[in-house]
């Protein structure tokens, strides 16, 4: 786990930065319980408007003049700290440390010991590091606290052996091998661009990229470990299959899960006579991941002959409303899906997992065909005539707004664009608006999952912040025959070029992710002078 760049930050707050620390120093140490207050503007500078060093400065006046002894406040500066790089190690650690020490056993603990972990390795002490890796894999060993490749030189330096490593192999003969896809290159593209440079992950498209070949392996009598979204295959001679768990530390999992069984709370035991696994390390509940890479798994099932339609699925828990939707759509009896976030030993006279639930290739095996056609048939199929326009919201959502959306409107309406947030809207009525759009403009968000519905010739426009983006939808735009445009917003607090700079998003590592952004109303302007001019209908 290397250092985390620094954000390029400024040397010294603005002064209407500083002016907006001292109304929050005051309104904490005004309000009848700091903490509550604490954590209400919190939520504001590090989750909704990741502004890190505005929460330093807010944390560092109030800490030592009130009562903040709260878990997640602490957790909260930990991940502010971590953003500001490795100059503020000490601090990242001290807050880690306090809220682990806090609440040892709380979900998002394995994020505090990851910041320990890596605090520590980059300083060189192994011994501590891998101490900490070693209390983090007791706990919740589904969520250990780096990856292997980051594990293990830390314990060879310690002279420890990396827990997990050193198991037998599953026999060759323990399953069968079904070849569903062969591989394939996904053909070069340069997408389109609206001012400014070519968001850095969209660079990628214009070398030929290898898809994997998928297999479905089918074993008999063979058993899933559940625990908290990872899935652990082991084969009727009780060997794990590590090329099939969702997992990066299965016998860890499995060493957890055994302990459980004597204990007051065992895990449920789940038989059935046969399941397949849509899971892979992607389990909230998002549209995207959710449709594109999960749902998608069911066509290679039935390529391998499951009916999928009796089968139990094992996969994320159906706890949104889209998901349930798809999943009647797909054919899929919700009420079959056995959540992954359960602790529990599903056993399966047939068990069936696909290659690509840890091979995974986001989104929708790189744009591949198969899976997007899947996808679109399960929402009823591409339109046929576009002849609506719209503007997709983030407003309702915490992250990656457009803060100048009432200009972005201005200049949106009279040409008849609509806004929309489909987070609000029910789901069909989502699927109903892509599938009659002619022209879609958002920021990167899972909504622009639907672009695959509209009308081929459809005009997408997909707006990134400088530092952060993804090929994600661009490949699926490439497969369905719309009309994909990236545009670069620009930051929505900072003007300077290292803000702003699409060749730093190498460094970004996903940092800007959920930065708020504004959209530069000059390009807005002649993108629109250009697509409406198509005459705003498609079919």
């Amino acid at each position: 786990m290397g250092a985390p760049p620094a954000l390029p930050l400024p040397a010294a707050l603005t002064e209407a930065e500083a002016a907006r620390v001292a109304d929050l120093v005051a309104s904490v140490l005004a309000a009848p319980d700091p903490k509550d207050a604490m954590l209400a503007a919190l939520a504001q500078l590090v989750d909704r408007e990741q502004l890190p060093a505005l929460a330093a400065r807010l944390f560092e006046t109030v800490v030592w003049r009130a009562d903040l002894r709260h878990y997640w406040i602490y957790f909260r500066m930990a991940r502010a700290y971590a953003a500001l790089g490795p100059s503020r190690d000490d601090a990242t650690f001290m807050m880690a440390a306090l809220a682990a020490q806090m609440q040892p056993d709380w979900g998002g603990t394995n994020q505090m010991f990851g910041d320990l972990f890596a605090v520590l390795r980059r300083r060189g002490e192994v011994q501590g590091a891998a101490e900490v890796f070693l209390a983090a894999a007791d706990l919740m060993p589904e969520r250990p606290p780096a990856e292997p490749f980051d594990a293990a030189p830390v314990f060879a330096a310690a002279g420890m052996a990396l827990p997990g490593s050193g198991c037998p192999p599953p026999r060759p003969d323990s399953r069968k091998t079904h070849r569903v896809i062969e591989a394939e290159p996904r053909p070069a593209w340069t997408p389109r661009v609206a001012g400014g440079a070519m968001p850095y992950a969209l660079r990628q498209l214009a070398t030929q990229m290898p898809r994997l070949p998928i297999d479905i392996m089918e074993l008999a009598n063979a058993e899933v470990l559940l625990c908290d979204d990872t899935t652990v295959v082991i084969d009727r001679d009780g060997t794990v299959h590590p090329d099939l768990s969702v997992s990066r530390y299965p016998e860890l999992v499995r060493r957890k899960l055994d302990c459980l069984m004597g204990s007051a709370r065992p895990p449920e035991i789940i038989e059935v006579a046969e399941a397949v696994v849509i899971s892979d390390r992607f389990p909230p509940p998002n549209l995207c991941h959710f449709l594109l890479d999960q749902i998608t798994r069911l066509a290679l099932y039935q390529r391998a002959g499951v009916d999928t339609g009796t089968a139990a699925i094992i996969g994320p828990h159906p706890e949104a409303a889209f998901q349930t939707r798809i999943l009647q759509r797909a054919g899929v009896d919700p009420a079959r899906v056995i959540g992954s976030r359960r602790i529990a030993r599903v056993r399966a006279a047939r068990l069936w997992v696909s290659s690509n639930c840890c091979n995974l290739q986001h989104a929708a095996d790189l744009g591949a065909p198969w899976a997007v056609q899947y996808a679109q048939h399960v929402l009823g199929g591409q339109g046929t005539r576009g002849w609506r326009r719209l503007y997709v919201s983030r407003g309702d959502v915490a992250g990656r707004r457009v803060t100048n959306e009432a200009d972005v409107m201005a200049l949106l309406e009279p040409l008849g664009f609509e806004v929309i947030q489909p987070g609000t809207m029910p789901y069909d009525a989502q699927v109903a608006a892509f599938r009659h759009a002619s022209h879609v403009i958002a920021p990167h968000g899972a909504a622009l999952t639907h672009m695959i519905l509209c009308p081929p010739g459809a005009e997408i426009c997909e707006i990134f912040h400088p530092l952060y983006g993804t090929a994600a939808f661009a490949m699926q735009a490439q497969t369905a025959g719309v009309n994909y445009t990236a545009m670069l917003g620009r930051d929505f607090q900072f003007e300077t070029p290292d803000w702003n700079d699409a060749d730093r998003g190498a460094a970004s590592r996903g940092q800007f992710l959920s930065r708020n952004l504004r959209v530069d109303l000059a390009v807005l302007r002649s993108y629109l002078d250009t697509v409406t001019q198509r005459g705003g209908r498609t079919g």
